[in-house]
């Protein structure tokens, strides 16, 4: 959902509030004030690299220290393959009341491995420090899905893991808390790069308000940085539950563990989308497939990679 764990008080991850419940899909008006723009974009070029964690590494000391081995301020990951050994998380839950519908469990702690299935990450900064937001899920022994979003304490498993680390040579992301919603969400902002250079950007990062259509938003950004054709990796963040071609996931909010997906004829008035989504919802149950067009409405924030194709 942000990259903050917990900025509200929760009801309990299983029992309904005594509000009123939106259907997937509904937007959310947040109680702080609506800020602009509501899409923040940084066109970057970009480099892409294979990363092996060993077994029992801590998986966020290992995702935010690739900013120091890649020498660079902001990363979007993607998660390949491998296995947690141990899981510290939390998932969407409802808020304390209408004006808060969204917040978070309390915390979880799976200490018996389990295999990755999906997740993304975003790395940047926080207070100056090095930061990163992992949203994702796994398959226990037992052969059940369960995701969320994890916490520092999360380590690799005895098979250790794979991650591809997209590299963003001229743009940082920066969590600070966002006054519309009372959640930290990263932002991106452009990075010093050194010597000029004639290289064209071939990425953007950009920061998603609610609200905002994500499909739509896609098409934006790609229309703003000039892109005919791209495709999204490696991003994550929440809608207001999910509306897939087949099924949907349940209101007021739940998380992508990643986004992927392709868009063409972007500068032309009829753009061909279609992009595929695993999310979690507030009972921390797993679903997946097809996003509906313009269905589905960012919920907090979005942290979207868009490369040029």
């Amino acid at each position: 959902m942000s990259n903050a764990a917990q900025p509200h008080e929760t009801t309990s991850e299983h029992d309904a509030p005594s509000y009123r419940l939106g259907e997937p899909g509904d937007i959310v008006i947040h109680a702080g004030p609506r800020q602009s723009p509501r899409i923040v974009s940084v066109p970057t070029r970009h480099s892409e690299h294979l990363v092996d964690l060993a077994a029992g590494d801590d998986l966020f000391d290992s995702v935010t220290g690739l900013l120091e081995s890649l020498d660079v301020q902001g990363l979007m990951v993607e998660f390949v393959d491998g296995e947690f050994g141990r899981i510290d998380y939390v998932y969407p839950a409802y808020g304390p009341d209408a004006e808060h519908p969204m917040s978070f469990t309390s915390e979880f702690h799976r200490e018996d491995p389990a295999t990755l299935n999906h997740a993304s990450a975003t790395v940047g900064s926080r207070d100056g420090a090095a930061f990163c937001h992992i949203h994702a899920s796994w398959i226990t022994e037992e052969g059940v899905t369960r995701g969320g979003h994890l916490l520092p304490g999360t380590r690799v498993g005895p098979t250790g893991m794979r991650l591809r680390a997209f590299a963003l040579t001229d743009a940082q992301q920066l969590s600070e808390t966002d006054p519309e919603t009372g959640f930290s969400a990263f932002a991106p902002v452009s990075a010093p790069t050194g010597p000029p250079t004639e290289e064209p950007a071939d990425a953007v990062i950009s920061r998603v308000r609610p609200g905002e259509l994500i499909d739509e938003a896609i098409a934006s950004v790609c229309r703003e940085a000039g892109f005919d054709s791209a495709e999204v990796r490696a991003s994550l963040g929440s809608t207001t539950g999910a509306v897939f071609t087949d099924a949907t996931a349940p209101w007021p909010a739940v998380e992508f563990t990643h986004l992927t997906g392709s868009i063409k004829g972007a500068l032309g008035e009829d753009p061909r989308v279609r992009f595929e989504a695993e999310v979690v919802d507030v009972a921390g149950d797993v679903h997946a497939g097809v996003l509906a067009a313009r269905a589905n409405p960012v919920a907090v924030t979005f942290e979207l990679f868009v490369l040029q194709a």
